[in-house]
C-alpha cells in the first residue's frame, strides 16, 4: 500500500467517497499499515495535493496531552493516583482527584461545552477568556461528582492537566510536547497553535458554527484558538496517524504505560451514535465492538474541520487511519474511519 495506490489503497478511496455528502469540499486521509501508507486528499472532482495540507487536531490534542503525562510518570516527576493539591494549590479541589482522573474524565470537574455563554462569546470573535475565567465562569471550584464515580468529559480538566504538566517538566506546554511527543516519530510539521496569525497556515472548511443564523464564516478570520482551553496542535494528517501508530509501536512509551492508557471504562452513549461499545482510558477513547475493533485513539470537533485517528492492533498488518473532513461533524469523521478500517481484514 505504497503512497496513492494499489487495490487496497483504490478501497479505501472508495470507503470514502461512499459516505461523503455533496456539500463537503474535502476528505483527508492517512492510513499506515505496518510501513507502508496511503495519503490522499480527497474532493468531489478528484484529488488534490495533500503535501500541503494540515489541520487544527482539536481534542487529539488530549492524547498527546496523555502521552506527555504518562512519560513524566515514567520519570517519576508524577504518579497517577496521588492527589494534584501540591501541584495545584491555588486550586482546592486539586485535594480531591489524581492525575487518573483528569486523564480518564472521572475528576467531577465540569465542561464549558454546553455553555451557552462560551458559545456566544467564541462566535462574537472577541479574545478567548484567561484560565481563571475559564474555572469562574464555568463554577469549576464545585465539582459535579466525587472523583473517580463517574464519567463526564471535562476541558477544563485538562486545561488544568496542562498546568500540571508545565510545573511537573519545567518546561513550557509547547516545548514538552516537542520533545516527548513530537520528537520521537518525528512530527516534523505539528506544533501547538496559540495565535490567530498562526491560523493562515492551515486548511479549514467554511463553519457553520462560527457563523450561527448566517453564512457559513472564514475560520482564518473569525476564530482565536485560545478558545481551546486544552490547548491545540495542528499538523497533517499524516503527522496524526504517525503518532498514533508509533505510540503502539513503542515509540513514544513502554508497553506496560501503554496498557495503562487503554484501560477503558465504559461510556454510555445515544442510540444514534456511530460507537457500538465505547470506551474512555486514558486521554484515549476505544471501541470495543468486535467487528474491526478493538480501535484506540480519539477524534476531534472545531470551527471548519473534524479529525479522527484510530489505531487497529488486530489486524493483519496493524492499522492507524486518520480522517479530517472539511465539514463540522465528528460522526462522519468516525464512520468513515470504520469505513476504511473495514476494508483491511482482521489478522
Amino acid at each position: 500500500m505504497a503512497v496513492g495506490g494499489g487495490a487496497l489503497g483504490d478501497a479505501m478511496r472508495g470507503a470514502i467517497r461512499a459516505l461523503m455528502p455533496p456539500d463537503l469540499h474535502a476528505v483527508d486521509l492517512c492510513a499506515l499499515r505496518g510501513d507502508d501508507a496511503l495519503v490522499a486528499s480527497l474532493g468531489p472532482r478528484g484529488e488534490s495535493d495533500p503535501s500541503l495540507r494540515r489541520f487544527l487536531l482539536y481534542s487529539i490534542t488530549k492524547t498527546m496531552a496523555a502521552v506527555a503525562a504518562l512519560q513524566l510518570v515514567g520519570a517519576g516527576r508524577l504518579d497517577l493516583d496521588d492527589d494534584l493539591g501540591a501541584w495545584l494549590p491555588e486550586f482546592a479541589p486539586a485535594r480531591e482527584f489524581t492525575l487518573r482522573h483528569l486523564l480518564q474524565h472521572t475528576s467531577g470537574l465540569p465542561d464549558y461545552g454546553g455553555s451557552r455563554e462560551y458559545h456566544e462569546a467564541v462566535r462574537a470573535g472577541g479574545p478567548p477568556w484567561t484560565e481563571d475565567e475559564f474555572l469562574d465562569r464555568t463554577e469549576a471550584s464545585r465539582l459535579r461528582s466525587v472523583p473517580g464515580r463517574t464519567f463526564a468529559y471535562s476541558n477544563i480538566g485538562y486545561m488544568l492537566l496542562r498546568r500540571v504538566l508545565v510545573r511537573a517538566s519545567g518546561e513550557g506546554f509547547a516545548d514538552l510536547l516537542r520533545r516527548v511527543v513530537f520528537g520521537p516519530p518525528g512530527l516534523e510539521d505539528a506544533a501547538l497553535v496559540t495565535t490567530p496569525a498562526e491560523l493562515s497556515g492551515f486548511t479549514f472548511g467554511p463553519s457553520r458554527y462560527l457563523g450561527g443564523d448566517g453564512e457559513p464564516a472564514d475560520v482564518i478570520r473569525r476564530y482565536h484558538p485560545g478558545w481551546i482551553a486544552p490547548g491545540v496542535v495542528g499538523a497533517s494528517p499524516a503527522s496524526a496517524a504517525r503518532f498514533l501508530h508509533s505510540l503502539w509501536a513503542g515509540t513514544l512509551l513502554p508497553a506496560p504505560l501503554r496498557d495503562e492508557m487503554s484501560k477503558g471504562r465504559q461510556v454510555e452513549i445515544g442510540d444514534d451514535s456511530p460507537w457500538k461499545r465505547p470506551a474512555y482510558g486514558l486521554g484515549l477513547m476505544m471501541e470495543m465492538d468486535d467487528d474491526d475493533g478493538p480501535a484506540y485513539g480519539h477524534l476531534g470537533g472545531g470551527p471548519g474541520c473534524s479529525p479522527a485517528v484510530f489505531h487497529f492492533p488486530r489486524k493483519s498488518r496493524p492499522l492507524t487511519v486518520c480522517v479530517v473532513t472539511s465539514g463540522e461533524s465528528t460522526d462522519r469523521a468516525v464512520l468513515m474511519v470504520k469505513a476504511v478500517a473495514a476494508t483491511v481484514p482482521r489478522s
